[in-house]
C-alpha cells in the first residue's frame, strides 16, 4: 500500500475523508429470511445501508447541492432533494440514533440521525404536516438501517410549527461528516455532495408494509441487525 501511494499528495486526507463517509456503509449483517412461517435470520457481508426512499415509491432528484436559497437569508443548498408524493415512507439510510426531532423553521418537520460510529450525522427535512414521524420515534431512540422513520410532506420555511411552506412536495437528505464535535453546528461543517450516494443507493431500498391501519403507520417488511448486536 505504500508503495502505491508513496506519489499521492494528500493522501491521507482522501482517505480519512472517504472512510468517513463510507465507513459504516458496508460490512457484515444478519437479514430476516423471506419465509412467512417463521422468523430467523441469515449473516451476510456487503451494503448494509438503505435508500432514504422506501422500495416501489417513486421520485426524482438532481444535483442540486450548492445551489442558492434565499429564505431567512441568502446561503447554499447542503443537501440534495428528493421529489416524491406527500405520505411516502422515509427510510433511515444507517443505524444510529436520534439527536433531533421537531420543528425547524428552515426544515420543518425534521430529523436528525448520528451514525452508530458518531461519524456521520443525517438529516431528513420537510416530512409531512400534521403526520411526521413514525410512531414513538423520539430524541435518543436507535433506528435500524431500512426502519420506517418519517414522511415526506412540505412543511418548513416558517416559524409556526406544521405549516406548509414548501412549494412541492419532498424530502431534503443531507450528510454532514463529523471528523471533531467542534465542527457540529458551527461554521466548520462539513456538508457533502451526496447526490450519487442516492444514486447508487437506488438498488438497495427497504420494502415496507402499513403495520397500522388507524394511524397509517408503515413498518419494513423484512427485519435487519446490525452483526455487533445480534444475538
Amino acid at each position: 500500500m505504500e508503495e502505491l501511494t508513496k506519489d499521492m499528495k494528500y493522501y491521507n486526507y482522501y482517505y480519512e475523508s472517504y472512510s468517513a463517509v463510507l465507513g459504516g456503509f458496508i460490512g457484515e449483517y444478519y437479514t430476516e429470511k423471506k419465509d412467512e412461517n417463521e422468523k430467523s435470520f441469515e449473516k451476510k457481508y456487503g451494503v448494509k445501508v438503505f435508500s432514504p426512499i422506501a422500495k416501489n415509491y417513486s421520485f426524482s432528484h438532481y444535483d442540486d447541492f450548492g445551489n442558492s436559497r434565499s429564505y431567512g437569508f441568502k446561503r447554499t443548498h447542503l443537501g440534495n432533494d428528493l421529489l416524491g408524493s406527500i405520505g411516502t415512507p422515509i427510510i433511515a439510510v444507517e443505524s444510529g440514533k436520534v439527536e433531533h426531532i421537531g420543528w425547524n423553521q428552515y426544515g420543518g418537520w425534521r430529523i436528525g440521525i448520528r451514525s452508530l460510529d458518531s461519524k456521520r450525522y443525517y438529516y431528513y427535512a420537510h416530512l409531512r404536516k400534521g403526520h411526521p414521524y413514525s410512531e414513538g420515534l423520539e430524541e435518543g431512540s436507535t433506528v435500524k438501517a431500512g426502519d420506517v422513520i418519517g414522511y415526506l410532506g412540505m412543511t418548513g420555511y416558517s416559524i409556526k410549527e406544521n405549516v406548509n411552506n414548501i412549494n412541492i412536495p419532498h424530502l431534503h437528505f443531507g450528510m454532514e461528516l463529523i471528523f471533531d464535535e467542534s465542527q457540529f453546528d458551527s461554521a466548520n461543517e462539513i456538508w457533502i455532495d451526496v447526490y450519487q450516494i442516492i444514486e447508487f443507493l437506488k438498488k438497495y431500498r427497504s420494502e415496507v408494509y402499513m403495520a397500522n391501519n388507524e394511524t397509517k403507520d408503515y413498518e419494513r417488511k423484512f427485519d435487519f441487525m446490525e452483526s455487533n448486536s445480534f444475538e
